[in-house]
């Protein structure tokens, strides 16, 4: 049986496109990321040791196009007076009850959802349609 050349370059082109999308999408999320820390970095606010601010970073998921941005952790967990430890990151963002929140993570994350949102659908249109004119 005779194979059809159109349709397996085809396939051999939609692979390609396939990867280098792939390879695309992943950088781009790794510098929103970034840029996402960044600003978050600039709103944290601001303590005697700057600890906080020093916690936020970027954490790699299971697959290149997993990044997960986050703040807080062992460098500022603290113990408090009920000899339980807490996490002041969370007690700047939510509050406490001797505390008022002073929330930088999430809404600096919901006012840049949408620009990253943005810059991904451009930076893969721009490969798909770069890609395909080159082909």
């Amino acid at each position: 049986m005779a194979t059809n050349v159109s349709l397996e370059r085809f396939r051999s082109l939609t692979a390609e496109l396939k990867q280098q999308v792939f390879k695309d999408a992943a950088t781009e999320l790794a510098a929103q990321a970034d840029k996402l820390a960044a600003l978050i970095k600039q709103v944290v606010p601001r303590g005697d040791t700057g600890e906080l601010e020093h916690s936020v970073r970027v954490v790699p998921g299971k697959t290149d196009l997993v990044k997960r941005v986050v703040a807080g952790g062992r460098p500022t967990i603290r113990q408090s007076v009920s000899s339980k430890p807490y996490d002041y990151a969370r007690g700047d963002e939510f509050g406490t009850r001797n505390m008022k929140a002073q929330p930088f993570f999430f809404p600096t994350y919901r006012l840049s959802r949408k620009r990253i949102k943005s810059a991904m659908k451009r930076k893969l249109t721009a490969t798909i349609k770069r890609y395909s004119a080159e082909k």
